[in-house]
């Protein structure tokens, strides 16, 4: 058996299952499992002596008996420990236990296991049952101010860009942008003929990839001479990244790659920029959100380009 040294065999009769969280009773003090946990579940030799004074409560599944100084009637004990929250007249009684909330911090959810307690959240410092533990599942406001911060970060960065592009203007990039031509394409048969022919010409990047895997794409390769020679047809997984795919169109054209060494303002670094508008294409995306068949991809270090 896989990790016998982890959790209790139930010490009922016939049972003796492995109980990866034992609970022992409170009266007998022997270890049972979730099924036999009740003293009525697993016939506590302690029962009937003070089952009299003793009741179960229905919300935190705990034993509630009134001290003997309050005169209360089990019934009555009952009731004042529902109205605490399941904290009152608890049995056996534990002045250090920790109070355990039983409402959950998503309205309406009162599903706060009271033998597991709360997962406490430091996203927004409150707490939750296992149910609602996870951010996305509460709304948890982390994720806006994550989500926030990815959005200035990429301001920022597209900023920074924008200013060292701006520094290292290129004649031969200026000159050469009228050259490359937007593929054409008949509007009334959606780009069909094109996208046959180009079928039959592009080259595979990368592993082998399905066919319905499969984007095509034009590419224009870096500081091309021959405007004949400036778009290579390729073609690509589209569920890859971004990144991936500058990566793998890299190596098929013969390009220097040394982004994973240069600074991200360095004028050196190869970028795919989507021709005409000349956006660069965020290395996060998947390509099939970003880009569809025919378009017109350039790899070009950050340097060549002029954002105007």
């Amino acid at each position: 058996m896989e990790l016998p040294q982890i959790g209790k065999h139930c010490q009922l009769s016939g049972c003796n299952s492995l109980d990866f969280l034992p609970i022992a009773c409170p009266l007998c003090k022997h270890t049972f499992c979730g099924d036999h946990r009740l003293p009525l579940a697993h016939d506590c030799s302690q029962w009937s002596r003070i089952n009299n004074q003793l009741t179960q409560c229905n919300v935190c599944q705990h034993l509630v008996k009134a001290s003997e100084s309050t005169n209360l009637s089990p019934e009555e004990a009952l009731d004042k420990h529902k109205a605490s929250k399941c904290s009152l007249f608890l049995y056996p009684p534990n002045e250090s236990m920790k109070t355990v909330s039983q409402n959950c911090a998503v309205r309406g959810c009162h599903n706060i296991d009271p033998r597991i307690g709360p997962v406490h959240c430091n996203g927004c410092d409150q707490d939750f049952c296992l149910t609602h533990r996870y951010p996305s599942s509460h709304q948890c406001s982390l994720l806006h101010e994550n989500e926030q911060k990815k959005i200035d970060k990429k301001l920022m960065a597209q900023e920074k860009l924008a200013k060292t592009f701006h520094q290292h203007k290129s004649a031969a990039a200026i000159s050469t942008t009228a050259k490359v031509k937007k593929v054409k394409t008949n509007t009334k048969t959606g780009g069909m003929i094109e996208l046959m022919k180009m079928k039959s010409q592009a080259k595979n990047v990368g592993a082998s990839v399905p066919i319905t895997s499969r984007i095509y794409l034009y590419v224009r390769k870096p500081n091309f001479k021959e405007p004949k020679n400036s778009l290579l047809p390729l073609y690509l997984d589209k569920k890859n990244t971004i990144g991936k795919s500058l990566d793998l169109i890299a190596d098929i054209c013969n390009v220097t790659n040394k982004n994973n060494t240069l600074p991200a303002s360095h004028p050196e670094r190869l970028e795919l920029y989507k021709f005409p508008e000349m956006t660069i294409l965020d290395k996060s995306d998947i390509l099939e959100n970003t880009l569809q068949n025919l378009d017109i991809i350039w790899l070009e270090r950050q340097g060549n380009i002029t954002i105007s």
